[in-house]
């Protein structure tokens, strides 16, 4: 803009000049003098402009090849972690295939297992039942001996009072001979004896029930 001023006054003084012819050729290299002094600026300013153009475009150009490194370094970072990434998930995959296949032959040892155990569980509640019987059944038996011991005690009760009477054994005498010589059972006079056989020798004494 400031240029633009001396060009104009350049332009106006193209009127018709009042003044001398010498005093005119003066002026008018003074303005031309001045013309070229403006251009040598635009022309240093324009130079000053291209270099600091250049210098912009140097560092422009740096930057794009700062930013390249660096984006390339990043892209090769990123890559290297992606890569990692990858082994480690097909590392993961391997595994958890393996972890499958385990879990898979584990799952058909248990169910080998557990038919066995079933089968063995079927046994068991079989023999328990078979065991339940037999425990109802000697408790069927238990009953009645436990009745059969109270009848006996029972008995054996009467026979303590009733009222008994001695005899003495004599020669030819034996206890079916006695039993009837007093009207009892042979099995009665036994007992009331406790003997075990029918036995018995001259002298002895037997005891004989009423």
């Amino acid at each position: 803009m400031r240029y633009l001023i001396p060009i104009l006054f350049l332009l106006s003084s193209c009127s018709p000049l009042k003044t001398s012819f010498h005093d005119g050729g003066h002026q008018w290299e003074l303005t031309i003098h001045e013309v070229q002094t403006n251009l040598d600026d635009l022309r240093h300013d324009l130079s000053c402009f291209r270099a600091e153009i250049q210098i912009l475009e140097g560092r422009i150009r740096s930057s794009e090849t700062t930013f390249s490194s660096l984006k390339q370094q990043d892209f090769e970072k990123h890559k290297i972690k992606i890569d990692q990434m990858a082994e480690l998930s097909q590392a993961l995959e391997k595994k958890w295939a393996l972890f499958e296949k385990k879990q898979k032959e584990e799952m058909e040892k248990w169910v080998g297992y557990t038919g066995k155990t079933s089968s063995v569980l079927t046994q068991f509640n079989e023999r328990i039942e078979e065991l339940e019987k037999e425990i109802i059944s000697q408790n069927r038996k238990l009953e009645a001996l436990v009745k059969l011991k109270g009848n006996i005690e029972v008995l054996a009760q009467s026979l303590q009072n009733q009222p008994m009477k001695s005899y003495k054994v004599r020669s030819g005498d034996s206890l079916e001979k006695i039993a009837k010589m007093h009207k009892i059972d042979v099995s009665r006079l036994k007992q009331a004896n406790h003997l075990n056989s029918d036995l018995i020798v001259v002298g002895q004494e037997l005891t004989i029930p009423e």
